[in-house]
């Protein structure tokens, strides 16, 4: 199945969003690994109700950018919220990378 590279957002409310993301990860995130080109992962704090917050932002992203890919992976010692996107939306998750820098 071919999902555009499309936001159905608004810029503002784009903006608005990117700007959610860039303040959680900000709080949750304690590292952020670039697996691949088209593939993050941010390594979270260990707070049940801030991983909440990260699955329900994560849920209205696919809503306005279905071709983002979220999975939370756990470990033993950490829990991972890994980001990917096709190929051809390299640069869109290049801005992306920008918000969870720590």
């Amino acid at each position: 199945m071919n999902i555009p590279i499309a936001c159905s957002l608004a810029e503002p409310a784009a903006r608005a969003q990117l700007e959610e993301w860039r303040d959680l990860l900000a709080e949750t995130a304690i590292s952020t690994t670039r697996v691949s080109p088209s593939e993050l992962a941010f390594r979270l704090r260990d707070d049940l109700p801030q991983l909440n917050a990260v699955v329900r932002l994560a849920q209205r992203e696919k809503v306005c950018c279905p071709f983002f890919d979220f999975a939370i992976q756990i470990e033993s010692d950490a829990v991972s919220l890994r980001v990917s996107v096709p190929d051809d939306a390299v640069s869109v998750l290049d801005e992306f990378a920008g918000v969870g820098r720590v």
